[in-house]
């Protein structure tokens, strides 16, 4: 009889970094018996339907109860929302709620970690729950049911064997371990099976944001040459933008739709040519004097008017805020409230560990959308946190959490020990080009530069020399590099500068030297497989002892778990493990 023993968090029941044994309910130690039939793992399936009313809407006027005409409440509802719940191998809650064992596939799911520069890193996670139907059992609640990117839960369990009954026992619900929690994208039924497609957190990115349009009227609702454009918009802070001309008669110009500051203006990268007039209530009530511009700002927007025609290319500097005034200054807690206030993500999607100030990443910083375009949730996403080795996962909870990719480190408290006692396959996985051989130089970019313009006519004639070399390129960059890592590999990488949302030298240059730390070095990528109910108590991001008949493993590794792949005709989970 082989013994283990093996100490896991589980991610969002209790503070980061809290221990919990591989059972459910958390003790200080569990010893897991492998070889013996003590306990069974299945798993439930919770679906929020809609069951549309056979009623038609009509107006019940009741005589003498109100004034003549006035219509009463109807006594019914055009739908009802209900639960189904089903399992795979037949269960009974505490309260006497049946799940029937309809379950016949309970999904293939894969997540993963950014490696690369993108912020999202693979694919959208996705999967399926196929039902068994032989026989049409749930031909009626097909028929009488829809579900349309409804949420969708799946939850792990053990059943105990008792052996003085010689039968299964349920445990009570409390304590089964979050599996997944989404959305489902409605019923696929075929001769003997349905499927319903799932859809992760993430979901909610693939929608482009809601924005103003200009309707052409004149004044701040534009003139004839943006009718149909989109208003920009800008959060946080932002270096020669170029805010969008709106009134070509009164040289009105829109920096952002929410409130704002005007921190410099640019004629042709000159930054003294037109000067700073002031604040006003109202652009149109008088006209700047030449050679200065005013700006109005307030929660439905900030615009600029110039006094005088100006000769070239207005840019600017500027800051902005949300429409609500909210006015975070970093550049992750830009991007929650972006989800919130802007994407128009529900609260209940945001993971309750990511807090409205994060700790993670301190960075100031922000972008800015012209409105040329529309903007989904994962360009914005991607755009804010480009570079900075965040990833925004799904959690199992169905939430969105950002995660950070640092280097494998020897002191880092360990979640979990993986040992051959426990692990069931183990294979090497590949890295991605970019990163496999090491890299040899990053050069992380900082203020980045949303116009740029080349030497020549365009420029005014006064630009500084600094200023003309600023405008001239997209990035300046903080660099690491390491002369030891470019002698020793043939063609080591060396990726071009990365466009980030940082606004400071310094946070780029501490980002740097993280990915110089963690692919500076020849870094492996493992796929272990574990029984289910251990690899679920895992979450990405966390960190792991290894040890393994494997080259580099034989004396244990540490790494952090990096992605995740579940099939539904295994019993078992494949975690991928950089080391």
């Amino acid at each position: 009889m082989v013994q283990s023993s093996i100490l896991m968090r589980a991610h969002g029941a209790r503070p980061h970094g809290a221990l919990v044994a591989p059972d459910i309910k958390p003790q200080p130690t569990k010893i897991v018996r492998f070889g013996q039939s003590s306990f069974s793992t299945f798993r439930i399936v919770e679906m929020d339907i809609v069951r549309p009313s056979a009623n038609a809407m009509r107006f019940l006027y009741g005589h003498g109860a109100s004034a003549h005409g006035a219509p009463m409440a109807p006594g019914f509802r055009l739908e009802t929302y209900d639960t189904l719940r089903f399992s795979d191998a037949g269960f009974v809650a505490g309260d006497g709620t049946p799940y029937p064992p309809f379950v016949s596939s309970a999904f293939d799911l894969s997540r993963s970690m950014t490696l690369t520069a993108d912020a999202l890193g693979g694919s959208l996670s996705a999967g399926g729950v196929t039902f068994n139907n032989i026989g049409g059992p749930l031909n009626e609640t097909l028929a009488s049911n829809v579900n349309d990117h409804l949420p969708v839960r799946i939850y792990a369990g053990q059943k105990q064997w008792d052996a003085s009954r010689a039968i299964w026992t349920d445990p009570q619900p409390d304590s089964f371990t979050p599996v997944f929690a989404g959305l489902g994208k409605g019923w696929k039924p075929d001769r003997t099976s349905v499927q319903v497609d799932l859809l992760d957190a993430t979901y909610w990115l693939t929608a482009a944001m809601p924005i103003g349009l200009y309707g052409g009227t004149g004044g701040l609702d534009g003139d004839s040459n943006v009718v149909g454009r989109s208003v920009p918009r800008l959060r946080g802070r932002a270096s020669n933008l170029t805010p969008t001309l709106i009134d070509s008669t009164n040289y009105v110009y829109q920096v952002s739709d929410g409130p704002g500051s005007v921190l410099a203006l640019y004629e042709g990268g000159y930054a003294g040519g037109i000067a700073f007039g002031g604040y006003v209530a109202d652009l149109y009530a008088q006209a700047p004097a030449p050679g200065t511009y005013t700006v109005q700002t307030d929660r439905s927007g900030t615009w600029l008017r110039l006094g005088t025609k100006p000769v070239y290319a207005i840019t600017v500097d500027a800051e902005g805020q949300f429409r609500s005034g909210a006015a975070p200054p970093n550049v992750l807690d830009i991007l929650r409230q972006f989800l919130l206030e802007d994407l128009l993500l529900p609260p209940a999607y945001i993971d309750p560990a990511w807090g409205a100030t994060s700790t993670m990443a301190p960075w100031p910083g922000g972008w800015f959308w012209d409105g040329s375009a529309s903007v989904t949730g994962k360009e914005a996403v991607t755009a804010l946190l480009s570079g900075l080795g965040i990833t925004l996962i799904p959690t199992r909870t169905g939430t969105l959490l950002p995660i950070v990719l640092l280097a494998p480190d020897t002191g880092a408290h360990v979640v979990a020990e993986l040992t051959p006692d426990i692990i069931t396959a183990l294979a090497g996985d590949s890295l991605d080009s970019s990163l496999d051989p090491p890299t040899w130089r990053w050069r992380i970019g900082f203020a980045h530069n949303f116009t740029v313009q080349s030497a020549g006519s365009s420029l005014h004639p006064q630009i500084t020399a600094a200023q003309q070399s600023f405008v001239a390129q997209q990035d300046r960059a903080a660099v690491w590099y390491s002369a030891a890592v470019k002698s020793r590999w043939r063609v080591p990488n060396d990726p071009d500068t990365i466009s980030t949302a940082l606004s400071r030298q310094d946070d780029a240059a501490l980002i740097a030297q993280r990915h110089g730390a963690l692919w500076g070095s020849k870094r492996k990528l493992w796929a272990v497989s574990l029984p289910q109910i251990y690899a679920w108590q895992i979450e990405l991001g966390d960190v792991v002892g290894l040890t393994a008949p494997a080259p580099g493993l034989e004396q244990r590794a540490v790494g952090v778990v990096v992605g995740e792949e579940i099939a539904s005709s295994n019993q078992t989970v494949t975690l991928q493990i950089l080391v």
